[in-house]
């Protein structure tokens, strides 16, 4: 449904519809709309991350529509997202049709964000068998499972529907089959297995920007970055303002460090979207990734006047993300109280605590503070999240240089993931040759010569993941006396 509502969004219906809407808020002039156009909207803000936009079109629709099912659900479904069940159940109560085949679908949703999933599960067995194990059906119980992340339960209803439809020849005649199949296995890591069915429909749909989209995602998924941008351009081709085919094509730049055509392409976000936050936001964040910090220091300035704009959390991170900014200056004094703040509005949160631990890092003598913050970040980050956010701390404290401190949590991360540990080889390489540690250098070179010979064959050269002169001369001539036998690696392993 996903792919299915991307789609929708491109039709010249939908856009007129949208501009119609955008005017009349700009214009402040009342106009009539159906209930399903104004719901359609407020789903299109909610794609774009503008959930306060997409409220507000669901209480003009309320006023139209008073009792009308699709804007009730929405609501709902909002409510619960935001933890407000109590007042989710509520407006569910308002709704007329019990008997309605969405509204059944909401229960499950409640139930689900309840934790009940035993319960949900139950009711969509029985809506299943009420609808005859209709395809459509299926389908939409397997992309609500997509959608909350739970791969078992999505996993238990495609072994179930393929007792009654033919799995080799649905996906060549049923698309949203083909794009279920797609968010499948690109929510659950398999882009490998996404990949075929996204070319079998571009095959079809040569000018779908949504599944040009999810094929660079998928490309992006597997870091390979030549086809993630090749994908990407195919979408702008056809629409060259696409928000979100520019958007993730800057991020494809900023993954291959490519951050000046990253700004370039931020700079045009923000233009084409007419300044909204989020871009904004990332810009500015750029821009200090850029080590741009008086251009990372201006639009954050311009953004915190427009901060009653963001919710509370976000604001958390609008002020760690300005600290950290006059930190990059080389004035932290003035970071700290809006690291205090952040800590008020959101202190808890697993990512804010690893950016105010990268601001404690960035003044002189506060690395016990940066350690707690990451220390409390790693017994609260949830298990499939861990791994992710020890590959950031590490490079943080990599990017700053504080190479024994990066040493000791790439080292946890090969503790934790010894099937990932190969990213971190020639990071531990670096730290433990700058700390004079050669023993585990030597170690971790070895390693890399073993474990990833097209690692180790790069290894030295100028275009490399690092432009450091001096340590790239070690590693030649290392190789040169490892190849020549006067240094036996295999003694370190």
């Amino acid at each position: 449904m996903r792919n299915e509502m991307s789609s929708y969004f491109e039709d010249p219906e939908f856009k007129e519809s949208l501009a119609k809407y955008e005017g009349m808020v700009e214009n402040h002039t009342p106009t009539y709309f159906d209930a399903d156009e104004l719901t359609d909207i407020a789903e299109y803000y909610t794609s774009k991350g503008r959930h306060k936009d997409a409220d507000k079109v669901i209480d003009f629709a309320l006023q139209l529509h008073p009792n009308d099912t699709d804007a009730l659900i929405f609501r709902a479904r909002s409510l619960a997202l935001k933890g407000k069940l109590k007042e989710a159940y509520m407006v569910a109560d308002l709704i007329e049709d019990s008997t309605d085949r969405e509204v059944k679908f909401l229960k499950s949703d409640l139930l689900m964000e309840e934790g009940r999933m035993e319960e949900a599960n139950e009711n969509f067995k029985q809506l299943a068998l009420a609808e005859d194990n209709d395809l459509d059906t299926l389908i939409d119980i397997i992309i609500d499972y997509i959608d909350v992340n739970q791969e078992k339960y999505a996993e238990e209803w495609l072994v179930y529907l393929a007792k009654y439809f033919d799995m080799q020849k649905l996906p060549e005649k049923n698309q949203r089959f083909r794009d279920l199949l797609c968010d499948y296995y690109t929510t659950f890591n398999k882009p490998e297995l996404a990949i075929p069915f996204l070319r079998m429909t571009l095959d079809k749909k040569p000018y779908s920007i949504t599944h040009w989209i999810e094929l660079g995602k998928c490309y992006l998924q597997q870091g390979n970055h030549e086809e993630a941008h090749e994908a990407f351009d195919f979408a702008l081709a056809i629409n060259d303002k696409d928000e979100d085919a520019l958007a993730l094509k800057a991020f494809t730049y900023k993954q291959c460090s490519n951050l000046e055509d990253a700004i370039h392409l931020y700079k045009k976000l923000v233009e084409v979207s007419g300044n909204q936050l989020r871009p904004l936001l990332t810009l500015a964040k750029t821009y200090f990734e850029a080590r741009d910090f008086q251009s990372a220091l201006k639009h954050m300035q311009e953004l915190m006047e427009r901060k009653s704009e963001f919710s509370k959390y976000e604001q958390a991170e609008l002020h760690v993300t300005l600290a950290l900014c006059y930190a990059g200056a080389g004035n932290p004094t003035g970071g700290y109280e809006h690291i205090r703040i952040a800590k008020d509005l959101n202190g808890t949160d697993v990512e804010n605590c690893v950016h105010i631990g990268q601001f404690y890092l960035m003044d002189e003598d506060k690395e016990d503070a940066a350690v707690r913050e990451f220390n409390y970040a790693l017994e609260h980050v949830p298990d499939d999240e861990r791994f992710d956010t020890l590959i950031v701390i590490a490079s943080v404290c990599f990017d700053l240089r504080k190479l024994e401190l990066a040493a000791k949590y790439f080292e946890q991360i090969n503790s934790e993931f010894p099937n990932a540990s190969k990213a971190t080889y020639f990071f531990l390489v670096y730290c433990y040759f700058y700390l004079q540690q050669i023993a585990p250098c030597m170690r971790y070179l070895a390693k890399i010569k073993t474990e990833v010979p097209d690692m180790y064959e790069s290894l030295g050269s100028d275009d490399g993941l690092i432009t450091d002169k001096r340590f790239n001369e070690l590693l030649r001539e290392l190789k040169e006396n490892i190849s020549n036998g006067q240094i036996d690696l295999s003694k370190y392993l």
